[in-house]
């Protein structure tokens, strides 16, 4: 019976060692994937203009590959540098925050996800939209004649934040319910912040109801989200937040990141310079639906 029980402990201990390596393995390969596209957005800048320009999707004339390609070619080495800062925050605290709520799955399809199917996806959404939407329903051209950039699915990767954020938050409080008002205060809070740009450049009624709109819903949202999980008390002593500093400071670091995030991409003024902000907008959203799709919704 002694014989028994050394060998299922030893054969026991063997097992989590082995898996342990396995996850270890897992983590270094995607430690390697997540660097080597920021490799990669590097190195597109090192090669001749020439070549550059044939990735580049020009809307008056698109070559089919470039709905794919012109994500990955920049304008200049300050374009680039800004996409490099967002994509190496925003990516690598997306990864810890789903290892912690044992998200590592949803990460990797995500990741995956956004880098070999929307590309095509979001370009094509705003060569349509930038005519359909801008242009006949707001009625002014945005002046976006082509679009390159890796900032529509750095939006991508900020909106899979919001997602991770809010699934963290919700495991730790221990409570059922839905992920949306957790996501919706950052993606709004955001939004309100971003807006805030608008008085340098005009101040009117409408610029007023502009910025109070998602600034009021943001306030809104942060009292029904401490209605459902109860954020004061879990402060106190013997709260469900407290003991968890790790947990705790992933989460506000989370927060603040995907309000950087989406101020930074949704800041005035728009197109400004050709800027595609229909793309970055187009970028969050679909970052969102991905990560919420790939999970029940509550």
């Amino acid at each position: 019976m002694e014989r028994l029980e050394e060998a299922y402990v030893q054969n026991e201990s063997m097992r989590q060692k082995a898996s342990s390596l396995f996850s270890f393995e897992r983590q270094v390969f995607d430690i390697f994937a997540i660097s080597a596209v920021a490799v990669l957005l590097f190195l597109v800048t090192k090669t001749h203009t020439s070549f550059q320009n044939q990735l580049v999707l020009f809307y008056d004339n698109p070559a089919p590959h470039a709905f794919y390609t012109t994500h990955f070619v920049h304008e200049s080495a300050a374009h680039l540098r800004g996409n490099l800062i967002s994509y190496l925050v925003v990516v690598p605290l997306t990864y810890l925050i789903s290892l912690r709520a044992g998200r590592h799955r949803e990460f990797r399809l995500g990741f995956l996800a956004i880098l070999f199917v929307l590309p095509p996806i979001i370009s094509l959404v705003s060569l349509l939209g930038l005519d359909l939407v801008i242009q006949t329903i707001f009625g002014f051209d945005p002046n976006v004649r082509s679009s390159r950039g890796f900032s529509a699915l750095a939006g991508a990767f900020v909106g899979m934040l919001m997602v991770a954020v809010a699934d963290l938050f919700r495991d730790i409080a221990d409570r059922e319910g839905s992920l949306w008002p957790v996501i919706g205060l950052m993606f709004w809070y955001g939004i309100a912040v971003a807006f805030w740009g608008v008085f340098q450049y005009l101040v009117s009624l409408l610029t007023v109801l502009l910025v109070l709109l998602p600034t009021a819903y943001a306030v809104w949202l942060v009292k029904k989200v401490e209605g459902q999980y109860n954020i004061v008390d879990g402060m106190q002593a013997g709260g469900w937040l407290r003991g968890r500093p790790v947990t705790v400071g992933l989460l506000g670091v989370g927060f603040f990141a995907t309000v950087w995030g989406t101020q930074g991409l949704l800041a005035f003024p728009w197109f400004e310079g050709g800027t595609n902000t229909l793309s970055h907008f187009v970028g969050i959203l679909s970052g969102i639906s991905l990560m919420i799709f790939s999970r029940p919704l509550v």
